[in-house]
């Protein structure tokens, strides 16, 4: 099947420092489809209005434009950034109630044959979305790539551990990065919206409930995005602070009456548990060395 939208939100608040960086990696992508591209910003104090207005004017000079379910698709030029059929350009700059509330915004207006979001400080490599079409998505509900953590610099650190999202795997781990990710619209018409209550683990729970509703994940074998870890990032920032984790609570709620046959509980263990923390420990290092201060990540 082929699909000619794509749609991404972009929550942001106060990330001027990296959204330009993060809509250049989207508007720039090359291929035959079209890109409904909606930033969601939380009234930013910073420089990031300034930023989406820009790109806004720097799209809207493209004067050829298609009409496409009441949105204006802008088409490319000989020397517009624009290399996709077309691009659409929404942005909003008000408060809202954290990151899940901001894209379930965003995803209410979206027009996208496919969804997905792409965080503020993170980005897409070159043929993302080529790649990701290029998927077998007749008989996937959910495709995913490969994810890299990088610096605050945008230098590469480590792959992110990903494995096939089962009802075993996701026991112990996410085991899908989650600007990797990308699904059907009748995904989101099934499961619904994200859940608002949640802090660090909206991508986790919305993973583990595409699972128990059996649909199905379709791997691309691509790198596809990367995830920044620096300081300030909210997962890094939790664990420095000892914040409760999610994980935990969203793993009594979906395993609260599931028995897992113990053969393929070990099996996965020894593939997920050990190589995700072992990745995980060596990115810690990483950062660690890079920012010389252990008290960043305890």
């Amino acid at each position: 099947m082929q699909y000619s939208v794509i749609s991404i939100v972009t929550p942001s608040f106060n990330q001027g420092r990296f959204i330009e960086e993060t809509i250049l990696s989207v508007i720039t992508q090359q291929g035959n489809f079209y890109i409904d591209y909606i930033i969601m910003d939380g009234k930013s104090t910073d420089n990031t209005s300034d930023i989406l207005l820009k790109y806004e004017n720097i799209i809207k000079t493209n004067p050829e434009t298609k009409h496409i379910q009441g949105l204006d698709f802008h088409l490319p030029t000989d020397h517009s950034l624009i290399k996709c059929l077309g691009v659409s350009y929404r942005w909003f700059s008000e408060k809202d109630d954290g990151q899940a509330h901001a894209i379930n915004k965003g995803l209410q207006l979206a027009i996208g044959d496919i969804l997905c979001w792409l965080n503020s400080d993170d980005t897409y490599y070159s043929n993302c979305l080529r790649n990701v079409l290029e998927a077998p998505w007749a008989t996937s509900d959910f495709v995913y790539g490969k994810g890299m953590w990088v610096d605050i610099s945008g230098n590469d650190l480590l792959l992110y551990p990903t494995f096939k999202p089962t009802i075993y795997s996701l026991f112990y781990k996410c085991t899908l990065c989650q600007p990797a990710v990308f699904w059907k619209r009748k995904v989101y018409e099934e499961l619904g919206e994200l859940r608002e209550d949640l802090l660090l683990s909206l991508d986790y729970e919305y993973w583990q409930r595409a699972v128990k509703n059996k649909l199905t994940f379709q791997s691309t074998k691509h790198l596809l995005a990367t995830s920044r870890m620096y300081p300030e990032n909210k997962t890094l920032a939790a664990e420095k602070n000892n914040t409760p984790t999610e994980g935990s609570s969203l793993k009594q709620f979906y395993y609260k009456n599931i028995k897992l046959n113990v053969f393929k509980r070990l099996f996965t263990e020894f593939f997920v548990d050990r190589f995700s923390n072992l990745a995980e420990w060596k990115l810690r290092k990483k950062l660690i060395k890079i920012y010389s201060s252990p008290s960043i990540i305890s």
